[in-house]
């Protein structure tokens, strides 16, 4: 993302909100014009009641005559302001389904984003703040950017028309009010200035409130913070988070109180400046009555015309500085779905003949430490490979360097001869077939969290029956139309830790992909357990390239080759009866482990 924030004018904010607007909500440009040509006719109609009052009068009309006329332009006044009602209520319905869209838009960006950069702490800060400030709620920046806009417009264009019209009472009465409109619009600014920087202040408290509720609310997080008595620590601290953002917002509420004061100074002051040469002309003689109600009424009417313009330029202006920094994400997510069509026509291929590494090295965004360190290797279709390492060795992360979750910061990864960065994302992610240390269960039946809609030359019971889940679902009512997690129904259930990571190995058998890899997902199983398990995979895995990762060594007693892998560094590699003979740190390892197998076997021998 951008190392410094874009700073966007008024102007460049509508223009892109007309852009974002242009294909799901065209109709919303016309705003502006509907809305000045309903509050200019609604303020002619308003100022010509009392006028037309007093010119009947004059001219004695019969109260029949009168009451007609009057009614008519009530009539027409009613409807006017009904329409206008109508229309502001479609207005910000309309742009509230937009802000609403924004929010898909924010979510399909964190999914389609690089992995690694979904796991930066630097841009979900972002992200979070883009929200907070842009398009989370209804008084966000998007949310009031053009409603604010066309209400000033349209009130600009009133004050203007009363301002020319303003010259029959003295030829400097237009200066006098656009002067005291300028005066009012520079205080705003200030004023808003201040606010800006008050609300900045409270971005990290933001964040970090939001980060203690979503943990709050974590069910895996429930029995850490009722077993160790967390949760006075948990209410301190969001209470602390939630006093420092309401004492901001106090401060904002006290500046903005001091702000309109003085725009009703400065409306006090512009009015007497108007009212008295016309009360001088009446005296005078020199302007009718009639006339006289006409711009008693109009200047009464500018009074609320300043008030409402410079509200709607303080919300303006606040709403042009929450929309750029809500763009700042947004316009991120463009970058990537742009990138996206264009890797669109990138290589696309449907099989694995060769995975290599040539000196590939990694390093987390925001940490300069390599986790993988200068690692060559290759490996041909129908290997099995077993990673192994203690943990924090580096395996996970070679993995995922594999996957194309995460891109190397050094050397290259290359599938069949082409580069990783050459081929098509889609196509490459369905290369893949991986069984995570602890996978994802969805709110959802068992059989589509097996398949997730997708078709496989296996049935979901075929990858069950392999798995060892089909005599925990065949015990089931509703079979594999069982509901998982309580989420959506209330009748669903939660899987043992055992029966998650069978889930996962079913889930990664119908897909079917051209490379099966197991990261560490027999945690949950004894060690004889685990290596009959690997031996079962071992047969499945025919045809593919395998590769099991653990810190315990039962794989590699049937793996073609071994990968030890120790500070990130691919130390040494060979057949498992190879290892022991030539590193003794491996063999040391292997012999710790083997008495947890002997002893599981007499505790399973009843001995």
């Amino acid at each position: 993302m951008q190392a410094k924030q874009e700073k966007y004018t008024i102007f460049q904010n509508i223009n892109w909100y007309l852009k974002k607007t242009s294909k799901k909500f065209p109709k919303l440009k016309y705003g502006l014009l509907v809305q000045g040509i309903t509050s200019l006719s609604i303020l002619v109609a308003t100022s010509g009641v009392p006028t037309l009052i007093i010119w009947g009068l004059q001219r004695s009309f019969n109260f029949s005559r009168l009451s007609v006329m009057i009614l008519s332009v009530c009539i027409g006044l009613g409807c006017l302001l009904w329409g206008q009602s109508v229309y502001k209520t479609w207005l910000q319905w309309e742009n509230a389904n937009f802000r609403l869209q924004l929010t898909v838009d924010d979510g399909m960006g964190f999914l389609i984003s690089p992995f690694e950069e979904s796991i930066d702490t630097e841009i979900q800060k972002i992200r979070v703040t883009s929200s907070k400030h842009g398009y989370e709620d209804d008084d966000s920046g998007v949310d009031v950017l053009w409603p604010s806009f066309v209400s000033l417009g349209a009130t600009l264009v009133s004050v203007l028309v009363i301002a020319v019209a303003t010259v029959v009472i003295e030829w400097w009465s237009p200066v006098v009010i656009l002067m005291f409109s300028l005066i009012s619009a520079r205080f705003l600014i200030k004023f808003n200035d201040s606010q800006r920087l008050l609300k900045a202040s409270v971005d990290g408290t933001n964040f970090y409130q939001k980060y203690l509720y979503q943990e709050a609310f974590k069910l895996e997080s429930g029995k850490d913070i009722r077993m160790y008595s967390l949760r006075n620590q948990y209410q301190e601290k969001i209470e602390a988070a939630f006093r420092q953002m309401t004492e901001t917002q106090r401060k904002i509420n006290l500046q903005k109180i001091k702000s309109i004061g003085l725009i009703c100074l400065l409306d006090t002051i512009q009015l007497f400046f108007m009212y008295v040469p016309l009360i001088i002309r009446v005296s005078e003689h020199s302007m009718s009555l009639p006339v006289f109600t006409f711009f008693l009424t109009l200047l009464g009417t500018l009074s609320t015309l300043v008030r409402r313009g410079a509200t709607e330029f303080s919300k303006l202006i606040m709403a042009n500085e929450d929309v750029t920094i809500g763009r700042e994400y947004l316009d991120y997510v463009d970058k990537l779905q742009k990138k996206e069509k264009v890797h669109a026509g990138a290589e696309r291929i449907n099989h694995v003949n060769e995975i290599e590494f040539r000196n590939v090295s990694y390093h987390y965004p925001n940490d300069e430490k390599d986790i993988i360190r200068d690692i060559s290797f290759t490996i041909k279709k129908d290997a099995s490979v077993a990673l192994v390492g203690l943990n924090g060795a580096g395996k996970t992360t070679l993995i995922s360097l594999m996957m194309g979750l995460l891109k190397p910061t050094a050397g290259e990864i290359l599938i069949n001869g082409i580069s990783s960065k050459n081929i098509n994302m889609h196509e490459y992610s369905r290369l893949f077939s991986p069984i995570f240390q602890s996978g994802a269960t969805f709110a959802d039946t068992i059989e589509k969290n097996i398949t997730f809609h997708n078709k496989s030359k296996f049935s979901t019971t075929d990858v069950l029956n392999v798995s060892g889940l089909a005599s925990d679902v065949m015990h089931l009512k509703n079979g594999e139309n069982t509901a998982l997690t309580q989420y959506i129904d209330d009748k669903g259930i939660s899987l043992s830790g055992g029966q998650s990571q069978k889930l996962m190995m079913a889930r990664a058998l119908y897909k079917d992909g051209q490379v099966l890899i197991l990261d560490e997902p027999t945690s949950a199983l004894d060690p004889l357990a685990e290596s009959n398990l690997y031996r079962q995979y071992h047969e499945l895995s025919r045809n593919k390239i395998s590769i099991f990762i653990s810190h315990r060594l039962a794989s590699t007693q049937f793996a073609d080759v071994v990968f030890f892998i120790k500070n990130g560094r691919l130390v040494d590699s060979g057949t498992h009866a190879a290892l022991l003979k030539s590193n003794e740190e491996y063999a040391n390892l292997y012999h710790v482990q083997s008495k947890y197998y002997v002893e599981g076997d007499e505790l399973g021998n009843g001995e």
